[in-house]
């Protein structure tokens, strides 16, 4: 029986520009990709920017370590629900006087060794497999172009996504997270705070359909509270729940200056007061 050919397992390839920009070999120190030029990854992804060499914890060691630590910490819960920091019955504790017995000695930590990789650092430009590979859609896959640190997105860059949406703004830990906007394909547009990908903290949404705007405070995504700010400049200040007002509110209308507060009601149906008089 003939053996099976092993497949060939595919690998990155790490190209730099010569004198004449041309891509060719990439510059490596000990087989490790340095400086500027272009990776391509097996996946069809491609980076262009500047890699460097550093020292980082071997990740299977601290990953052991972890394990150890957990099995530990489990095994001392354990004894300690099991009462067995008590004196066994029938056993004398020390007289006074005499010297305790000696403690346990602690197990000290292992030692987490150094191992050389080669980071993405500083600005670039990392182009995700086009999902379209047609000629003239090599960025439909997506695209980030700004700041990397330590292989991350980290510091300010733009995303596009594969559906056209956009985000200029900030990053941190590979996150969009901080101030930015956030133009979807729809025309919609975000400007403000984010935290871990999600809306967070003051912003601003525009409606292309209505024009219309929500300026305020927002939490894990959704309008919380501010003001809703129509096409003909007529606002309403209050609560919001699921995109909606909710609860008590105001309006402002703007072809007079008038104000009317109320309540919604739970048919959706807002119920107002006096209307007063603008100033």
């Amino acid at each position: 029986m003939a053996e099976e050919t092993p497949e060939e397992v595919p690998t990155c390839v790490w190209e730099t520009k010569n004198e004449e920009g041309e891509w060719g070999e990439g510059t490596c120190d000990e087989g490790f990709p340095v400086g500027e030029g272009r990776m391509t990854f097996p996946n069809g992804d491609i980076f262009e920017g500047t890699y460097v060499k550093s020292m980082i914890p071997d990740p299977v060691a601290v990953a052991e370590a972890e394990a150890v630590a957990e099995e530990k910490a489990a095994a001392d819960e354990a004894a300690a629900a099991a009462g067995d920091g008590d004196a066994e019955e029938g056993e004398a504790e020390p007289a006074e006087g005499e010297p305790a017995p000696p403690a346990e000695e602690e197990t000290p930590e292992p030692e987490i060794p150094l191992i050389p990789i080669s980071m993405r650092q500083g600005k670039g430009k990392y182009m995700f497999k086009p999902l379209d590979e047609t000629e003239g859609n090599e960025l439909s896959g997506g695209l980030y172009d700004g700041d990397f640190v330590d292989n991350k997105k980290h510091g300010t860059g733009t995303k596009t996504f594969p559906d056209g949406s956009k985000y200029v703004g900030s990053f941190v830990d590979d996150a969009i997270h901080g101030e930015g906007e956030y133009t979807y394909v729809s025309g919609d547009i975000y400007r403000g705070q984010f935290e871990k990908g999600k809306k967070q903290g003051n912003g601003s949404y525009f409606f292309a359909k209505s024009a219309s705007t929500f300026m305020g405070k927002w939490t894990a995504g959704a309008f919380e509270s501010g003001e809703w700010v129509y096409a003909d400049g007529t606002s309403y200040s209050g609560t919001f729940q699921d995109g909606k007002p909710h609860g008590e509110g105001t309006y402002t209308y703007a072809h007079n200056g008038n104000t009317q507060s109320g309540e919604w009601q739970k048919d959706g149906a807002f119920v107002g007061g006096t209307i007063k008089a603008g100033v």
